[in-house]
């Protein structure tokens, strides 16, 4: 099997269950684990977003979209060369990882190649396409044991946070110049931790917000976490929101609860996710959850 990962989960996915192998190529965004920078890569995004700002991302991705231009390009001559049996590729967003436009010129390049699209919307679509994707690369019960662990991880962090005695408002920002909401996945990993979150709708997309939506909602708690970003970027961002209005007065910033984390522990659909919940768990009750030991994980803004 020679397998070919259009985003960096579904490499992240590989790896985790054992079949880096089988991998013969990767984008320029799947840098973890890090051994994933070795592999050959045969899709490049054509934003330099290690060099703009978040305002600037934003206004170059909105004019590329409406211009109907993708945001990735893949390199059909390498892809000829690997050979691949099997493309991995994603239906959830054309902003974040190669999608449609990218896999069918691809499939121009290798006709014969298989395509697993995933299209995940929840947590329960992680794991199920985890499964998925170990059954593709014959380690079918590799797959069903790391779900297994994954599951009771998160049932673990649910068992304690069903009996808190308050769930803080949280505003989990998947972008912050503009600000977004978060969306599909997160507001479930937030429900599990034990919070509420009322502006992102579980197994719906993120959406740019309006500034009087978060007043509104008072957030007690707010983790900047931008879809693609390290912790560095968020907090040269995170310095815009001070000039919002009522920024100070909002009950997160008042209190010092208003963390930077490493986007891909929320927005990068792999088994990094289940670290998520458990980071999130920490910042709603850390009386209840220490610190959990991650490369990178999180910082407290001063903002």
């Amino acid at each position: 099997m020679r397998v070919v990962s259009f985003l960096p989960s579904a490499t992240e996915i590989v790896f985790a269950l054992g079949a880096e192998s089988c991998l013969v190529g990767v984008t320029d965004k799947c840098t973890y684990p890090p051994e994933a920078q070795r592999k050959p890569i045969v899709v490049t995004s054509i934003l330099p977003t290690n060099s703009l700002s978040g305002a600037e991302i934003d206004a170059a991705v909105r004019s590329y979209l409406e211009r109907g231009e993708p945001l990735f390009r893949v390199n059909a001559t390498s892809l000829k060369e690997l050979r691949p049996d099997l493309i991995i590729a994603q239906a959830v967003c054309d902003v974040c990882a190669a999608a449609n436009h990218e896999v069918a010129v691809a499939l121009q390049a290798v006709p014969d190649a298989k395509v697993l699209w995933l299209n995940l919307s929840t947590l329960d679509d992680v794991l199920n396409d985890i499964l998925r994707i170990a059954k593709a690369l014959g380690v079918q019960e590799r797959g069903e044991k790391l779900v297994a662990q994954l599951r009771n991880r998160l049932e673990a962090v649910r068992a304690k946070t069903q009996k808190v005695n308050h769930r803080p408002r949280v505003w989990v920002a998947e972008w912050v110049d503009p600000p977004f909401c978060c969306g599909h996945w997160l507001p479930e990993m937030v429900e599990i931790a034990g919070g509420v979150e009322g502006l992102g709708k579980k197994g719906q997309p993120s959406r740019r917000i309006a500034w009087d939506e978060v007043l509104a909602w008072r957030p007690e708690i707010i983790v900047l976490a931008p879809c693609g970003y390290r912790l560095e970027q968020t907090l040269r961002d995170a310095e815009t929101l001070r000039n919002l209005p009522d920024w100070a007065n909002l009950p997160a910033v008042r209190s010092g609860q208003v963390y930077a984390a490493d986007g891909d522990y929320f927005s990068c659909p792999g088994v990094r996710l289940v670290d998520g919940v458990e980071l999130l768990a920490h910042l709603l009750h850390p009386e209840q959850f220490p610190a959990p030991t991650l490369p990178h994980g999180f910082v407290r803004c001063n903002i």
